[in-house]
Order: structure tokens, then C-alpha cells, then sequence
């Protein structure tokens, strides 16, 4: 609990504030209500959901949006039992395939060095920057590709 003290004019209120790890619902609500906002200010946003299944399993997904012309991927995630079979490749290339019809200019995403960044370069994508090291002794690594 963190107490803030507030002037309004000449009365001071005190306001107890509470940080609290939020649940996956309260986190959907959070991202929902900044999309709403920005969508006042910002005309081009979309979501760019896309998931593999096997049997009714998600075995690998996707989340990306678009901001303005660009195509910014939150995370790209293929179970480890699926892992080299292609599935990665074919979420990306289906989301820049949409990117490109819908004319964006760049793909924008950042990895850590223990996930896939030669798997990044293998699609194209040029090293921005790279964070080192990020935490521990682990790289993250930001990407772009220009459609």
C-alpha cells in the first residue's frame, strides 16, 4: 500500500494506492480500454490473431497489430513439441502476406536471445537494435522487415 498525498486548490486529499498483480482477464481489460483510447487518436489499429491447432490443441500462435503501416508482433509462440516443423514460418509469412495486401511499410518485433533470433534473421528480418544484456545474460534483440 503506497499512500499519495493530492492538492486540489487549497484541500490536500490523501489517497491510499494499492499496486496488485493483475489476472488475465483484468490484463485483456487493461490492453482493451488503451486500444479504445488510442483508437480516439490513432485510425489504423487491428488485431492480428492467428492460432495453429492440432486435434483442438493450440500448438502455435500469434499476436500482432497493426499500428498506422506497420505490423508490430507481440509474440509468435510454437509448443516445444512442434517446434522446426514449420509452423513458426507459417503464422509470420500468413501475417506479412495480410500486411502486404493491406500496403504496411514494415514488420516491427524484438526477441531474447534464448528464443529465436537466427530464426528471425532466416525470415528476412534486419537487426535494429539489441538490448545487452537485457537480464541475466540474456539478449533482447529488436527486428524489422520492410514489406
Amino acid at each position: 500500500m503506497v499512500m499519495r498525498k493530492y492538492r486540489l486548490g487549497k484541500v490536500q486529499i490523501n489517497m491510499e494506492v494499492q499496486i496488485i498483480a493483475s489476472s488475465e482477464e483484468e490484463s485483456a481489460f487493461i490492453r482493451q480500454s488503451l486500444q479504445e483510447y488510442n483508437a480516439r487518436y490513432m485510425q489504423d489499429l487491428s488485431d492480428y490473431h492467428f492460432h495453429i491447432a492440432d486435434n483442438g490443441q493450440i500448438i502455435a500462435g500469434i499476436v500482432a497489430e497493426r499500428v498506422f503501416d506497420t505490423l508490430e508482433v507481440d509474440f509468435l509462440f510454437v509448443d516445444s513439441q512442434y517446434r522446426g516443423k514449420g509452423y513458426g514460418r507459417m503464422l509470420l509469412t500468413h501475417v506479412e502476406r495480410l500486411a502486404r495486401q493491406q500496403r504496411f511499410k514494415r514488420v516491427l518485433l524484438n526477441t531474447y536471445s534464448f528464443q529465436a533470433p537466427e530464426f528471425y534473421r532466416k525470415m528476412g528480418y534486419t537487426q535494429l537494435f539489441c538490448i545487452s544484456p537485457a537480464f541475466a545474460s540474456y539478449d533482447q534483440i529488436y527486428f524489422e522487415k520492410h514489406l
